[in-house]
């Protein structure tokens, strides 16, 4: 396993002052099979710290700032052992109904069929994920601005334009057309950036980590925060406040190798 170190800053600024901000932050990795949390805390400003809790989809931290406020920060910093490429165990087949199944974000329309058509009808697992990622570096054009958290992947196959989360919507759609038990990831990855967002299939019993964006597969220098059947279960930030005011967000990532002690290292090796 390797040993990343992350930190995460989310930035929301209002045009005027709100109070009684209800926020709900997915930021934080936890521990799955392919994955160990060596250390990991979450700051938030203004405001008492955030609480904890957990759902089907990861992490959640959720609070709220009562006071009257301009500005809200979030400060996510940690270490994880990584071994996503080797992929985790997925639950039994009964329980994988909802990764089968099309969502508002996902439901395939004629631009989805469209490119569904040209990939081999015959076409299975690997190869049919290789087909997939393909047709998204060939024709799908990253283009930051164009589309927004609401887009569909069926209208961002129109305009084969888009970013990460544009690009997984339509890989899910084209996966689930065919059957194939799909869902979205949310997390970090090697170097400075944003968050980012990929694709895990089942292959051969396992969730298999693909990134259509960066065609390539997922790989130890990936760090998983949520996953769930589109990215309407997986937001970073969601919330509510009082005031008449308009919000603006950006959000700020930094992944690198980590130097850990040999005793948390151990930890990460006996959890795989």
């Amino acid at each position: 396993m390797r040993s990343l170190a992350f930190s995460f800053r989310l930035r929301l600024d209002f045009s005027a002052p709100v109070q009684k901000h209800h926020y709900t932050l997915r930021c934080l990795p936890g521990d799955a099979p392919h994955q160990r949390v060596l250390s990991a805390s979450l700051r938030v400003f203004p405001g008492e710290p955030a609480n904890a809790s957990e759902d089907a989809y990861g992490r959640l931290h959720y609070g709220c700032v009562f006071q009257a406020h301009s500005g809200f920060e979030a400060l996510a910093e940690g270490t994880v052992c990584s071994a996503l490429e080797e992929g985790e165990m997925a639950a039994p087949d009964w329980q994988l109904g909802p990764y089968r199944m099309f969502t508002p974000l996902t439901a395939p329309g004629e631009a989805i069929r469209r490119l569904n058509a040209s990939i081999p009808a015959d076409a299975r697992d690997e190869e049919l994920a290789t087909r997939i990622m393909e047709l998204m570096h060939e024709r799908f054009a990253y283009l930051p601005g164009s589309t927004h958290a609401l887009t569909t992947g069926e209208e961002a196959a129109a305009a084969m334009c888009g970013v990460c989360q544009d690009e997984s919507h339509i890989m899910l759609s084209l996966l689930r057309m065919r059957g194939v038990p799909c869902r979205y990831a949310v997390g970090y990855m090697m170097g400075e950036g944003s968050t980012h967002a990929w694709v895990e299939m089942l292959r051969a019993g396992r969730w298999i980590g693909l990134d259509p964006t960066n065609y390539r597969a997922v790989n130890d220098e990936y760090i998983r925060v949520s996953v769930g059947r589109d990215a309407a279960d997986c937001p970073v930030n969601r919330g509510v406040f009082y005031g008449g005011a308009s919000q603006r967000s950006e959000n700020a990532v930094r992944v690198w190798d980590a130097q850990v002690p040999d005793e948390q290292a151990d930890m990460g090796r006996k959890a795989e």
